[in-house]
């Protein structure tokens, strides 16, 4: 006997909504003894012909195999560029590759550049902030290396996507990696193109969140990459930049990898201090949200001879951050390694602009002997619209500290 003589009332069937239609077949396999499985492909057709959305369509699909196997491409194709790109996005924040592979198969299209045009931009500049898109976006590539989804990354790097772009929150995907503590991401972008990551500044931000979050492994790795060959960035240089994150963040970890790759207790370059705007602060804890780019975040610094947008830098000066931190055993050890007691007028400089009378009392513990001239000698050069201003905190922290004029 034929499947289709257990079904009168065909025309009610395929008219009926997709509850409807479920309901009905559930009542009629259940009277013919048949699995909705097995019911004959011809009618699952029309069945599928007069669903009215995607969204029915995939509650069809999920109710067998067999249906997602025949139904499974096709609810992915005649969706729109918004509708693909939501859903790449959706997939590569679950490391799902089969799902952003069916996207491509329909016809969907993946950015391979940022709209900064950061590849064209010199390979020694820095990022640079002069747009603030309204309503950022992230890039699949950028967010399937924040979450360690190896199968994703390829597949997005085989699709020709730049393995170093900035995305709209001005993250880029090895940022997101390092961060995150994924190794093996951070060595398949750097083996993917080793010329994406060759420049003064395309591993300083990477490097810098891997630090200040403790991911010695990853710090391993991109060293390794900077030793390897001339990447325009000094391993000497690399080592200066995590050591700043170690002494902030009280890693003793990387502190001490840093002090073993050449870092220099004494070296006062500002360029190491570097931070751009959506980066940690040195007083921030490193898993905190990302913050929002804001139009006040614009103002830039010198960097190289050029005011760069987005940019600040921190106080120079190793002991200070060993202070900011608090980690008595990195403060030792900064002094362990010659750190010379004559170069303590960058803190206090930076201890009168913010009244900070802690790092203050911190020196005296350490035996340095502090005087009112010693307070005024830091402030030497300093802008002359400014230093009435820092004056006056100057006055109330040496009243308040008691020292010795």
């Amino acid at each position: 006997m034929s499947h289709l003589s257990f079904f009168p009332s065909l025309a009610q069937l395929v008219s009926s909504s997709l509850w409807q239609t479920l309901r009905l077949l559930q009542t009629l396999t259940s009277s013919a003894n048949m699995s909705l499985v097995n019911l004959p492909t011809e009618l699952i057709l029309m069945i599928e012909s007069n669903l009215d959305s995607p969204k029915d369509l995939n509650s069809l699909i999920r109710t067998s195999p067999r249906f997602a196997l025949v139904f499974g491409d096709k609810l992915y194709k005649n969706r729109t560029a918004h509708e693909h790109a939501y859903i790449i996005i959706w997939a590569a924040k679950r490391g799902l590759d089969g799902t952003i592979r069916k996207c491509l198969n329909a016809g969907a299209k993946i950015t391979r550049r940022d709209r900064f045009g950061s590849h064209l931009a010199d390979r020694d500049a820095p990022e640079v902030l002069n747009v603030i898109p309204r309503h950022p976006k992230s890039h699949p590539l950028t967010t399937a290396a924040e979450i360690g989804s190896l199968s994703c990354v390829r597949l997005l790097l085989d699709q020709g996507v730049n393995p170093n772009l900035l995305d709209e929150h001005y993250e880029t995907p090895m940022r997101q990696a390092a961060g995150s503590g994924h190794v093996l991401i951070v060595e398949l972008l750097l083996s993917h193109d080793e010329a994406a990551f060759t420049g003064a500044f395309k591993l300083r931000r990477p490097l810098k969140l891997a630090a200040a979050r403790g991911h010695l492994t990853v710090i391993k790795s991109i060293f390794s990459f900077l030793e390897r060959g001339d990447r325009n960035l000094a391993v000497k240089d690399a080592a200066q930049i995590i050591l700043y994150e170690g002494l902030w963040h009280r890693k003793e970890d990387i502190v001490t990898y840093a002090l073993e790759k050449g870092a220099d207790v004494n070296d006062e370059n500002s360029e190491f201090v570097l931070r751009f705007a959506p980066d940690l602060r040195p007083d921030e804890l490193p898993e905190r949200p990302r913050p929002k780019i804001l139009q006040g975040h614009k103002i830039g610094v010198k960097i190289r001879g050029m005011i760069t947008n987005g940019w600040s830098h921190n106080t120079p000066n190793t002991l200070h951050a060993a202070l900011l931190g608090g980690h008595g055993n990195l403060i030792q050890l900064i002094l362990d390694h010659g750190f010379e007691m004559t170069r303590v007028k960058p803190i206090l400089q930076d201890a009168i602009f913010r009244e900070n009378t802690q790092i203050v009392s911190q020196l005296t513990n350490l035996g340095v002997t502090l005087t009112s001239e010693m307070f005024h000698e830091s402030l030497d050069g300093v802008d002359p619209e400014l230093k009435g201003f820092l004056e006056t905190r100057m006055g109330k922290i040496v009243k308040e500290l008691g020292l010795e004029t």
